[in-house]
């Protein structure tokens, strides 16, 4: 394995670059023999860096079926899969993500594959109104980076992520139950506001829930209950704008 800044001596690699960024990328790479594995993956990360995606899935793919086996195919790999998510292809990207622990499971770039992997999940989430199903693959996927990888510098940025999806489940269930409010179902509005405060209580979410929930059973006069609801928040968030919110209604009941 060698880094993608990996230097490649040589005067036929520096001409051959040279023609392809002056044609824009549309030229074939030249045929295996007239440059080297690690030319055609230096010639394949030069087009990735300006863009020019599709040159360097054709290289990275030349690497891959004529040296399966060279010290660049596990670079190669994934680069493929950068390429591809790079191009919004996320089912092609989400194989070869896969493929690399399972082609180099010994190679140093499996963390970093797990991770791109959890990424091309996170691009494809959708916002809180839409179906959360990437939302919850990303979530996952990621957990399973950070839990196998504590050490890695990419799981800081794993945990933002899974902190923002989570979020973003947590909005999903909120704004749910605010629809059963204005569908005047309080009992089933309530039973959303509970899941978010109990399963996203991590997210600014369930401060907000804790609120409504309470507010929803002192509507009913349901005050012992509504009560309890004010203590948890101002409890478990003493320094949000809701507890602070709670308090003066809390001593009004």
């Amino acid at each position: 394995m060698h880094s993608a800044t990996a230097i490649v001596s040589g005067t036929a690699l520096a001409l051959l670059v040279a023609v392809l960024v002056v044609v824009g990328g549309c030229s074939p790479i030249p045929t295996i023999g007239d440059v080297t594995v690690e030319e055609t993956y230096q010639i394949g990360t030069a087009a990735a860096s300006r863009g020019d995606h599709l040159l360097a899935i054709e290289a990275m793919n030349r690497v891959l079926t004529e040296s399966p086996l060279h010290e660049l195919a596990d670079d190669a790999l994934l680069a493929l899969g950068d390429s591809h998510r790079a191009m919004r292809d996320y089912a092609m990207a989400e194989g070869d993500y896969r493929r690399l622990p399972s082609d180099y499971p010994r190679s140093p770039l499996v963390p970093d594959a797990s991770y791109k992997l959890g990424l091309a999940y996170y691009d494809q989430s959708l916002p809180a109104p839409l179906d959360q199903e990437m939302t919850k693959r990303a979530i996952e996927q990621l957990e399973r980076f950070a839990a196998q990888y504590p050490e890695s510098p990419l799981t800081p940025p794993a945990r933002e992520r899974i902190a923002e999806l989570r979020s973003r489940l947590a909005q999903k269930d909120y704004d749910t139950a605010l629809l059963y409010e204005r569908l005047e179902s309080a009992a089933a509005a309530r039973v959303y506001l509970e899941a978010v405060a109990r399963d996203y209580a991590d997210t600014p979410w369930a401060p907000k829930a804790l609120l409504a929930q309470a507010r929803s059973l002192g509507r009913e006069g349901k005050t012992a209950e509504a009560q309890e609801v004010y203590g948890r928040l101002i409890e478990l968030y003493p320094a949000s704008e809701e507890a602070k919110a709670a308090a003066p209604e809390m001593g009004a009941r």
